[in-house]
């Protein structure tokens, strides 16, 4: 349940990959209680969640086991957004 103090915060890989979760894990480990933190539903493949654990293991911080998730849409809205890509280029 969100508090009155939290701010909203969708993070989105603009390829629909892990890397969402890894960066709502992180944010959740450090700021605690201050976010409402969601991301966008996507079926994780199990090796790629094994990286995120395994990354997450070498800071010392859990994998958020239970974001919030929704598509983005007119009928949400969220204080703030992160838009998270490989920098990779299509060509």
């Amino acid at each position: 349940m969100r508090s009155e103090k939290q701010k909203r915060i969708l993070f989105l890989c603009a390829y629909r990959s892990v890397r969402e979760l890894l960066a709502a894990s992180l944010l959740a480990a450090q700021k605690q209680n201050e976010w409402d933190i969601w991301i966008a539903p996507v079926p994780f493949p199990s090796d790629e969640v094994a990286l995120v654990r395994q990354v997450l293991d070498e800071v010392h911080a859990p994998l958020l086991t239970s974001p919030q998730t929704a598509e983005p849409s007119f009928d949400h809205s969220w204080d703030e957004g992160i838009v998270l890509c490989s920098g990779a280029t299509d060509q």
